[in-house]
């Protein structure tokens, strides 16, 4: 749902009454002060309104497919229904006016982290400005939060704020307290007229974030094993968790811990003699060493300040998995509020401030001094030991470099290999592997070496050096992406294909295929089983080759990341696409992907990985990690068959986060036609439109391919090349954006109908103009030509998943150059397909 001052869109299922009538695709347009929803056809430009006071709402759940609401009045009754059940509650909110009141909840919430009025980026002249929001956690910001916190919490944050937050080290009455620990970079209070109320400031060399981590979940058992005998940390609800903690007391280990921890400081500086209650018996002494508690645990993040609070909730919380013969002794020592904050730290040789806030309620009143001092102690060895840590991971990865630490969403890591460790095999150089590399592969499948190496090898998402390598031209091969067989038809235009023996393969597999399929249909089987003959195949998955498309992508989004202007991160997005179209046009037909099949590989040390989601309609998921950005979608090819011509058009699109400006831009490909496929000259070229866009500053490229020649006439022919584009970068209205966001969901199938009007034209900002088989030009500035960007290659990963296309036998077998064996293993991984497909549609 997208709202647009008193407006909201939508897009919908919509259907009039009887059962047998089908879902159509509408836009929602809601006004909140009319009570008017507009139904609009996308497709037929057509549009009914209805004034929804008039109507009686009533909520179906789940019907044919759809989570749906049926609108009734005297005179008429529509269904309309969502795929998820979260439009539909949002819907409901709407038309009842929830909607509005859970609106205004959640911007007093996004109000708590801004210091400053909102700003928004603005266009007044070129280049776009983009002004990025700063945000301070303040106190007062703090209280206006308040009331639309859960109850739970709103007691916790009141106390918060008493307490901390403030100057002074962070405490407003720390000077009722006394000092019972000084030293540079620690500081301990006890309150005089309570000794169970105890308040430290800690400033750390370790960042916030690791931390706040450790004592949400801590990484190993505890620091201070001697003390500490558990800690358990067991999820609930709401977020939180509950912690089961157990101590013992030993005369000598707890002076030991502290000699450990205060080596610097003068004894008269502090005083952490613990001592035992000597009003018990022996054997009550010995029960009493060891202090069990239990808690509950929340813990939030705002602007780079953690919070964890801590309470005891009372035995009604206990978890099964604590053992209920403790259930007596767990109320004695109550926690009955800590507060632990974790903030940037305003001391430059530290990175972080941390304030601790704990009141204990026991009835033992040395034995809940004890535990106090010693959860405090804790957080001081924790800390030393994370150095510690972080000591010993900075010597074991010298070669680790680490940018963006303090938000785990932007977080970058590279690794500096040595020659020696860089995995150089490409794409280009599997495809001539020689047959003995193959076959031990082959053999690595059949005995399960495979799936153990996959085991043992852990690849993630860190960014290497990578190969800094790109695709030639040479005399063999011809042109790095025309190959010998692509030509530039200089006359009228595209591109025409001259490998006379591929063609011949391919129009001979036609008839080939409708032979098979009448022989299947006399025998009574599908003509669905009829698999392609292997000749016609590259010896690529189709996975493989949309990876190995991408070796654009650092070369455009490297520099674009850097820039903080949107215009010029549009512009680069839409040169990558111009360039990536390229890369995927070869006639040879790749292997169809096995549902649940991947591909791991690296294009300059950058992960790219894709899988096969969806067996039909055929969807590929993928993910590209840059530096600085993140490019991600789908594949979903869709061919439709001609007399003598095929066109194609992708229903899955693209999406690519810059993290610098935190802006996503969106692009829709252009569909493009194969003519001549069974007689003539085989030749390719692109028609209708693509669209890059950009919805929080509403931009939007709109690309038109083959545009309609001005001067041609009945008499004379066309002057301009057929592969010849025009378009303009616009600032367009929020309905068009929202028509271009249903035109990019995957397999919406509105691409193809997308158009702008000149009234959704709000602003025109740059020209685009050049030919897609050779170059891209805005405002007359060269932003991709073929023959300089050229491609990185594409790195295989060394020892990938089970399932990655790598260890399909059906390929190794052809490039083994086992023609029969291949096709038999193809058929039979189809088969296996289909089996699989019906099973989990039961």
């Amino acid at each position: 749902m997208y709202l647009n001052n008193l407006e909201f869109y939508s897009g919908s299922g919509y259907k009039q009454s009887g059962f047998l009538k089908k879902w159509k695709e509408k836009l929602l347009v809601f006004n909140l002060n009319t009570k008017v929803l507009q139904i609009q056809d996308a497709k037929t430009q057509t549009q009914k309104q209805i004034d929804i006071s008039n109507y009686n709402l009533k909520k179906l759940g789940k019907y044919q497919e759809k989570w749906s609401i049926k609108l009734s009045s005297a005179q008429n009754e529509v269904k309309l229904g969502w795929n998820s059940e979260k439009d539909l509650q949002q819907w409901i909110d709407c038309f009842t006016g929830e909607w509005q009141k859970k609106q205004e909840h959640l911007r007093f919430l996004e109000e708590f982290d801004k210091s400053h009025p909102e700003i928004e980026p603005y266009i007044e002249k070129q280049p776009l400005v983009f002004r990025p929001k700063p945000s301070l956690m303040i106190r007062d910001k703090i209280e206006n939060m308040i009331p639309h916190l859960p109850q739970f919490i709103q007691k916790d944050m009141e106390i918060l704020l008493q307490n901390t937050l403030q100057n002074l080290d962070g405490f407003s009455d720390i000077q009722n307290f006394k000092q019972i620990l000084d030293q540079e970079n620690a500081k301990l209070y006890q309150d005089p007229n309570d000794n169970l109320h105890m308040k430290l400031v800690y400033y750390s060399k370790i960042e916030p974030r690791r931390i706040y981590d450790e004592h949400v979940m801590p990484s190993t058992q505890n620091w201070m094993p001697d003390i500490i005998k558990q800690f358990q940390v067991f999820p609930t609800k709401k977020g939180c968790s509950l912690v089961y903690l157990e101590f013992e007391f030993k005369d000598d280990a707890i002076p030991r811990q502290h000699s450990i921890q205060d080596e610097d400081v003068q004894e008269e500086q502090h005083n952490f003699k613990f001592h035992s209650s000597q009003s018990l018996n022996q054997n009550e002494q010995d029960d009493n060493n060891k202090i069990r508690i239990v808690f509950t645990q929340k813990g939030f993040e705002k602007d780079g300040i953690y919070c964890v609070f801590r309470k005891y909730t009372g035995q009604e919380m206990y978890h099964d998995q604590i053992d209920r013969s403790l259930a007596n002794q767990l109320g004695k020592y109550k926690i009955i509020r800590s507060a632990l904050v974790v903030q940037p730290s305003n001391k430059q040789e530290f990175k972080s401030l941390l304030i601790e806030e704990i009141y204990v309620d026991c009835k033992d009143l040395d034995g809940g001094e004890k535990l106090l001092k010693i959860l405090l102690l804790n957080i001081t060895s924790s800390d030393r030991n994370l150095m510690q840590i972080q000591q010993e991971i900075q010597q074991i990865t010298e070669n680790v470099e680490v940018k963006n630490v303090e938000l785990f969403e932007t977080i970058q890591i590279s690794i500096k290999l040595t020659e020696s460790d860089i995995q150089r095999i490409t794409s280009e150089q599997h495809q001539i592997q020689s047959k003995e590399e193959f076959q031990k592969l082959i053999e690595k499948v059949g005995n399960g070496q495979y799936i153990l190496d996959a085991i043992a090898y852990h690849s993630d998402q860190t960014i290497i050096s990578g190969l800094d390598k790109k695709l030639q031209t040479n005399d063999e091969e011809g042109h790095f992406l025309y190959t010998k067989y692509y030509r530039v038809d200089t006359t009228k235009g595209g591109l025409t294909y001259h490998n006379e023996r591929l063609l011949k393969d391919q129009r001979s597999v036609l008839l080939n295929m409708i032979k098979r399929m009448g022989s299947n249909l006399i025998q009574g089987k599908s003509v669905m089983s009829v698999s392609l003959p292997i000749q016609i195949f590259e010896s690529r998955s189709f996975l493989e080759r949309m990876a190995r498309a991408q070796g654009h992508a650092p070369l455009f989004f490297e520099p674009a990341a850097k820039s903080n202007d949107p215009l010029q991160q549009m512009k680069q997005t839409i040169a990558f696409h111009m360039a990536t179209f390229m890369m995927g046009i070869q006639q040879e037909k790749p292997f169809n992907p096995i549902l649940g099949e991947t591909f791991q590989g690296r294009i300059l040390g950058c992960p790219i990985y894709l899988e096969q989601t969806s067996h039909h309609p055929p969807i590929s998921n993928y993910i590209m990690f840059g530096r600085d950005y993140k490019l991600y979608g789908s594949f979903s090819p869709i061919v439709n068959m001609g007399c003598n011509s095929l066109s194609g058009e992708q229903q899955g699109h693209s999406i690519v986060h810059f993290q610098n400006t935190n802006l996503k831009f969106y692009y829709i490909n252009q569909p493009f036609t194969v003519y001549n496929i069974i007689t003539g000259q085989r030749n390719v070229n692109c028609h209708k439109r693509s669209f890059c866009f950009q919805p929080d500053l509403q931009l939007c490229a709109v690309i038109q391919f083959n545009p309609k020649d001005e001067n041609k006439s009945f008499f004379s022919r066309q002057t301009t090349p057929i592969d010849h584009f025009l378009g303009k970068i616009y600032k367009v209205s929020p309905m068009f954006i929202q028509r271009c966001k249903m035109a990019h969901k995957t397999g919406s199938g509105l691409n193809l109908k997308l158009k702008i009007s000149k009234e959704e034209i709000l602003e025109t900002y740059d020209s685009i103009s050049g030919r897609w088989t050779s170059h891209l030009d805005i405002n007359g500035q060269r932003f991709w030509d073929i023959n300089i960007h050229r491609p990185y290659v594409l790195e295989l990963e060394s020892r990938p998943l089970p399932s990655d296309c790598l260890y399909r036998l059906d390929l190794l077998l052809m490039k083994m150059k086992d023609i029969q064996r291949a096709q038999e293993m193809k058929e039979k991984m189809e088969v296996d397909q289909r089996k699989d497909q019906k099973l989990r549609q039961k």
